[in-house]
């Protein structure tokens, strides 16, 4: 093992985008084993921060100086792949790093395959090979098994679900004492699908213009008139959304996938997580504060006899690929939040909390959808959200109807959607403080309709 506290590799590491703690100091890196592979050598890096965490990072670095990130070399991204294709091998002195493919992967390539890195990745770096392959390579890395390796072989091995690309195989690395921990994924690749989040902002641009030139105050008719390319491709998000709980629920058989009853510790486990969150975005608004939020226990409590399962838990319009102009969407990056521990993303919860995530990304999109528009046009973005809604929980609900991890009742389900809305509308104001002061707005009106939501149902049941 090597051992520096300050170099060149340490500077190059807290300058990377991919480097998740910029605002700690690195006060020692440990390179606790380098697996060779084609021109490069994969780097296993123990990293410990001024404030005593430590976190280990896959920096696979090239030949020569100054550091080169090798991923940037494409003879050492074939080499990955060929790695997983072959279930190959590549040793270090430590452990080594072990391809697995999946029966997906395809059977012929073409020996010219193009290579190129993509831009603008943030916790990963994704490669894609042609127009076949993208191979996701992980930084930060964490033993046990990963959430998005686990959910997409058992999606593309043990189920019909054709909605997210099928898994090709992974890579891992082992340490000869033993744990094993994932490295890359790769995955067939979406041709010509086109992001979710940016592509409703262009379509909703595209109706906020319309709306103004027609003039007129709007009404449902109107308003999915206007929006209508919009509206139908977000209920065709809710089916697509559906069937993806139904095959994430489909194997009793399978330990890991198996449905399970959700207990009351379950509810009231949920229940303090959802206060925990709220007290969390109060203490960081401070002297601003937030109006008072119903009892998380009361929305909750229509899940009581239904099932938990596993789901995509980090769902947002930013983790879907559009295709067909609107008419289908695939699903992509099942690895969760990637700050929480693997066994905490891995573990099985209410569906019904990927609905809620993916209202508050229609909700986002319309709000920033918002900036730029007339007073007479915000009518009309108040009016498309509420149908924007009803149409994504419309397709959801069709897609699910009578499926045990789903309320039969819809005030019981829109209830349960009210509690993971405000949640998650907590942790936008605590991220959005942080990172993006000029959004806080966003998720603290997100958060007080969230909040009068379920205040309302909360009285309904009373009463």
């Amino acid at each position: 093992m090597s051992r520096t506290a300050r170099g060149p590799l340490v500077g190059w590491l807290a300058q990377q985008r991919w480097f998740a703690s910029k605002t700690r100091r690195i006060e020692a890196l440990t390179i606790e084993d380098g697996v060779p592979l084609a021109r490069a050598t994969i780097q296993i890096a123990r990293v410990t921060l001024d404030d005593g965490t430590v976190d280990r990072y896959a920096i696979p670095l090239g030949e020569g100086s100054p550091i080169a990130d090798a991923l940037d070399d494409p003879p050492f991204c074939l080499a990955l792949l060929d790695l997983i294709r072959r279930g190959g091998t590549a040793a270090g002195k430590q452990g080594e790093v072990r391809g697995r493919p999946t029966r997906a992967f395809p059977r012929r390539l073409p020996s010219d395959l193009p290579v190129r890195r993509l831009a603008g990745e943030q916790s990963n770096t994704s490669v894609v090979f042609g127009d076949a392959l993208i191979l996701k390579h992980y930084r930060r890395l964490a033993a046990g098994v990963h959430p998005e390796q686990e959910i997409t072989r058992f999606l593309t091995e043990r189920t019909l679900f054709r909605n997210a690309p099928r898994l090709g195989g992974h890579l891992e690395y082992r340490r000869h004492a033993g744990g094993a921990t994932t490295l890359a994924l790769v995955q067939e690749l979406v041709v010509g699908g086109r992001d979710g989040w940016e592509w409703l902002l262009e379509e909703l641009r595209g109706f906020h213009q319309t709306a103004e030139r027609d003039g007129s105050p709007p009404d449902p008719e109107r308003v999915r008139g206007l929006g209508g390319s919009s509206l139908r491709a977000l209920r065709r998000l809710g089916e697509v959304t559906g069937a993806l709980h139904l095959a994430l629920a489909s194997d009793a058989s399978d330990a890991a996938f198996a449905p399970e009853p959700i207990t009351a510790a379950d509810l009231a486990g949920w229940a303090d997580d959802v206060r925990r969150q709220v007290e969390a975005a109060q203490g960081m608004l401070g002297d601003r504060g937030l109006h008072a939020a119903p009892d998380p226990s009361d929305g909750l409590a229509g899940l009581a006899g239904r099932r938990k399962i596993r789901h995509h838990g980090d769902y947002h319009l930013g983790q879907t690929l559009v295709r067909e102009a609107g008419a289908d969407f695939v699903i992509i990056d099942f690895e969760g939040e990637p700050l929480r521990p693997l066994e905490a993303r891995r573990r099985k919860h209410a569906a019904v909390r990927d609905v809620a995530g993916m209202l508050r990304s229609i909700d986002y999109a319309a709000s920033a959808a918002r900036e730029g528009v007339g007073s007479g046009g915000l009518a009309w973005a108040d009016a498309w959200e509420a149908e924007a809604r009803d149409q994504f929980l419309g397709g959801y609900r069709t897609a699910t109807a009578g499926a045990p991890f789903s309320p039969d009742s819809d005030a019981a389900f829109r209830g349960a959607a009210a509690v993971f809305e405000l949640e998650k509308a907590a942790y936008e104001i605590v991220y959005e403080a942080n990172h993006r002061p000029q959004w806080l707005g966003i998720a603290a009106r997100g958060f007080a309709k969230a909040a009068a939501a379920l205040g309302r149902r909360s009285r309904a049941g009373a009463e």
